[in-house]
C-alpha cells in the first residue's frame, strides 16, 4: 500500500500563504495523510479543516510527485485554495507549536525534502488569490 498526503496553500487578503509549524521547527502547508476510502481533494479539505479550521473550497491542484522521508515512498499532492472560510486557528496543539502568513518562502525552514518543491509552489502562486467569505 502506497502513502500519500495533500496539502493546500492558502493566501490571506494581503497575498501571504499561511503556513503551520510542526514540533520540530519545520514549516509547512496545512494539509496531511489520506485516510481509507477517501480522495486526495477530500483529504485536502478535511486536513485543512481539523489542522487550522478554515473551509477550503474550489481547489486547483498544483502539483504532484513522491518524496522520500526516512526511506518510505510518499506521494504528495498539492492545491491551491480560490476559495476559504474561516478565522484560521490552530486545531492541534499536540501536533503544531505556530501558524503565521508569510509573503516569501525565505520567511519559513521547511524539510529538506521539500524545500526545492516549495520554492517552486510559492513561483507558481505569485499570481493567485484566495477569495475569503
Amino acid at each position: 500500500m502506497s502513502k500519500s498526503f495533500s496539502r493546500v496553500l492558502i493566501k490571506d487578503k494581503n497575498h501571504r500563504l499561511l503556513m503551520v509549524q510542526d514540533r520540530k521547527g519545520e514549516w509547512n502547508f496545512p494539509g496531511g495523510k489520506l485516510e481509507k476510502g477517501e480522495s486526495l481533494l477530500q483529504c485536502a479539505i478535511r486536513e485543512v479543516k481539523e489542522e487550522v479550521n478554515v473551509q477550503v473550497t474550489n481547489l486547483i491542484e498544483l502539483y504532484e510527485d513522491v518524496f522520500i522521508f526516512n526511506d518510505v515512498h510518499w506521494n504528495g499532492l498539492f492545491y491551491f485554495a480560490k476559495s476559504a472560510n474561516g478565522i484560521p486557528t490552530i486545531n492541534e496543539f499536540d501536533k503544531f507549536e505556530d501558524m503565521k502568513f508569510i509573503e516569501h518562502d525565505y520567511e519559513a525552514e521547511f524539510h529538506t525534502e521539500l524545500t526545492n518543491t516549495y520554492h517552486e509552489l510559492f513561483k507558481r502562486v505569485e499570481s493567485l488569490s484566495t477569495d475569503w467569505n
